[in-house]
């Protein structure tokens, strides 16, 4: 563990270790608490291992970026704005001047929540590593409720092991970046969706608050998740008006439109845009990539178009290369065994994603799973570098999983859908008494 594991920044083991017990602390009951929920108790321990696998990932991480890229990272800046920001923050002074911190979107958002961070825990780089290693893991909690909400009867701990301990989700996040920042942000959102579109409320409060991080982080995948959900809504729209929803579809209906209005308005901001279309967009940000000088840019010129003609290349590109048979280097090596790992997933998975096309009518969630998923992998095949897909597909992973992770049986009906059938039998009982089994219920098998 280096003693200043960046320029200016130190990095005590005593603080380290007192931050990574109370995190640890901190997160007992909540993992108890979400093993209750989903009537689990085996769960609160599966949880606890994957928060320690991810607070052990950090010092690994920051021995790799000094060691293997030299310190040339986005969380040097971070940490330089943060300690500045931090020491002002004590004091009560939240003013950007003077800082290098430009503004509250994007990268200089980060930095503010890096100086929120080393205001609590002191100006400490392991530390502030092991916080935002915390946060990253919080989303992924989410996203695991996101996927319990939706399917409540059946067996959750598949994607429960999955999403927390495949290697990307447990190793890129767990830096000081956006990463974490975005995973926690598109999870609690996940979550609010989730909760909506099973009809258990509370979820529009989780919604936004999700959607207020990511704001100011990546309002680009903000974006792809609303319009991911506003898709799912439309799928779920005309059984909620037979179920006697209609106040409620239109309240959602309201957020999500201005949901879209706000992350449209906020992604045209972040990206600059000049009026050119979006496939424009994304053959700038390819060109610049892969033309690019600096560190990072242009090494590794992966083909792009903007044609959805060309997405089963978009889809190899971003799940699956490179191939073992590709790796030219020890960390291609490892994205390659991470990638074949995928690849063998989908592959044993088929019986389930099979099932896709009627869980998305079904299970909403699965719509916004699909449609995320796609959208995510023609937008982000424009970055046209395998080193920056292969750390930004973190955000498509837990999206991914739920797809891969659908139960054999999901045809239950939701709350909500019950809570109408129960309503239209109270108001005509005749007709229930002849449509109900004469029989007794048989129990669906969930797998």
């Amino acid at each position: 563990m280096p003693a200043d594991a960046g320029p200016g920044i130190p990095s005590h083991p005593a603080i380290a270790l007192g931050v990574a017990m109370a995190l640890v602390l901190a997160t007992y009951p909540l993992a108890h608490r979400v093993a209750t929920r989903v009537g689990d108790r085996r769960l609160a321990d599966v949880l606890l291992a994957a928060l320690v696998v991810h607070l052990l990932a950090v010092p690994v991480l920051i021995f790799v970026d000094d060691h293997v890229y030299h310190g040339v990272t986005d969380y040097t800046g971070y940490d330089l704005h943060g300690a500045v920001l931090a020491g002002r923050i004590r004091h009560l002074d939240f003013s950007l001047s003077g800082s290098g911190v430009d503004g509250i979107v994007g990268d200089g958002a980060v930095s503010i929540a890096t100086g929120v961070v080393f205001a609590l825990v002191g100006v400490d780089q392991l530390a502030g590593f092991l916080v935002f290693s915390w946060l990253s893991f919080l989303g992924l909690v989410c996203f695991y409720l996101a996927f319990a909400t939706t399917f409540p009867e059946a067996p959750t701990r598949r994607y429960a092991w999955l999403v927390m301990f495949l290697p990307s989700l447990v190793y890129w996040p767990s830096a000081v970046g956006k990463e974490a920042l975005m995973m926690l942000s598109v999870g609690v959102a996940s979550y609010g969706a989730a909760r909506i579109l099973a009809g258990s409320g509370g979820g529009v409060r989780w919604l936004v608050a999700g959607g207020a991080i990511g704001a100011g982080v990546r309002p680009n995948e903000l974006l792809l998740l609303v319009a991911a959900l506003a898709a799912a809504f439309a799928i779920q729209a005309p059984r909620r008006l037979a179920a006697l929803r209609i106040s409620h579809t239109l309240g959602v209906l309201a957020l999500v439109g201005a949901g879209l209005a706000v992350s449209i308005a906020l992604t045209i901001r972040f990206l600059h845009g000049n009026g050119n279309s979006f496939a424009s967009v994304l053959q700038t940000v390819h060109a610049n990539n892969t033309n690019g000088s600096g560190p990072g840019f242009g090494s590794s010129n992966v083909p792009y178009s903007s044609s959805p003609a060309a997405f089963p290349r978009d889809l190899y590109t971003v799940l699956f290369d490179p191939t073992v048979f590709q790796a030219r280097s020890a960390t291609q090596a490892i994205a390659a065994a991470e990638n074949s790992v995928i690849l063998l997933l989908v592959v044993a998975s088929w019986r389930r994603l099979r099932l896709v096309p009627r869980a998305m009518v079904r299970r909403p969630f699965v719509a916004l799973a699909a449609v995320y998923s796609a959208g995510f992998v023609y937008v982000f095949a424009a970055l046209g570098n395998l080193g920056l897909i292969e750390r930004e597909r973190t955000l498509l992973l837990p999206m991914l999983l739920v797809l891969v992770c659908i139960p054999t049986s999901p045809d239950a009906a939701l709350p909500w859908e019950r809570a109408g059938r129960d309503r239209r039998e109270a108001s005509h009982p005749e007709v229930a008494q002849l449509l109900r089994p004469a029989g007794p219920a048989t129990s669906r098998r969930s797998a």
